[in-house]
């Protein structure tokens, strides 16, 4: 969808992980020294307000609601980019028959795949309506509490199990044929980029209680990243039978 798909994606892609995993890393490095390295963990329970507390006791009041409209606004724009790549999902695997046709339809005049952009919806719309329901009057099940801090982790958890398959896929595409391309490209750059994605995901399952702000060991510990393992489990499995019918 650019001009140059051959060079565009590609060097859109080393400037955004650059930018983001330098400023991932001073952010991460600047709670840790602004906290104190004792504290960090404890504080970081109560999630965005670990930032926001820090910056209203050393920074002019119009300073916090400056980073208050700007974490508003991007997470407003996470939340469209997520859903245009969720509605992209459905599309396709409604397109190759994974899922049912109907999800493959799209926008007559715009031709963008508007029945997998409802169904990510009205998915969306239920989700939330059942923590509201349930959270109502308390913090336990709370949408902006609780439904934020255990999904934003789970999907976190899901990403880089995703990442980490999908380098390792990456080897596996081009073991027969490498279209032109190093030995770099092919085997030793996803190779190193799935060991290393392996290893935090190791840390992530190893400290999922403490990225959701449980005490300890929890149901929520392993049920949150069953959500993700689990499908994947059972859409590896109806891949198999899909190949078995062909």
């Amino acid at each position: 969808e650019v001009k140059d798909p051959k060079t565009t994606p590609r060097r859109a892609t080393l400037i955004a992980i650059a930018i983001i995993g330098v400023f991932y890393a001073f952010s991460a490095w600047a709670m840790a020294v602004g906290e104190g390295h004792s504290a960090v963990i404890e504080n970081s329970a109560a999630g965005p307000g670990l930032v926001f507390g820090f910056l209203a006791a050393h920074t002019p009041g119009w300073f916090v609601t400056l980073g208050n409209l700007l974490f508003i606004t991007s997470l407003l724009a996470a939340l469209i980019a997520f859903h245009n790549v969720v509605s992209r999902y459905l599309f396709a695997l409604g397109r190759e028959g994974v899922l049912p046709a109907g999800l493959a339809k799209t926008h007559a005049r715009t031709h963008a795949p508007v029945t997998g952009s409802l169904t990510q919806s009205a998915l969306a719309l239920v989700v939330l309506l059942v923590f509201a329901m349930a959270g109502a009057g308390q913090d336990v099940m709370f949408p902006i509490v609780t439904l934020f801090t255990w999904l934003t982790n789970t999907g976190a958890f899901g990403l880089v199990m995703l990442m980490a398959l999908t380098s390792f896929a990456v080897i596996g595409y081009f073991r027969n044929e490498s279209h032109g391309l190093g030995k770099w490209t092919t085997l030793v750059a996803p190779l190193l980029a799935g060991i290393t994605l392996v290893v935090l995901f190791g840390a992530i399952v190893a400290n999922f209680d403490v990225l959701i702000g449980t005490e300890g060991a929890s149901v929520l510990g392993w049920l949150l990243p069953a959500l993700v393992v689990v499908p994947g489990i059972l859409g590896l499995l109806w891949a198999f039978r899909l190949r078995a019918l062909q």
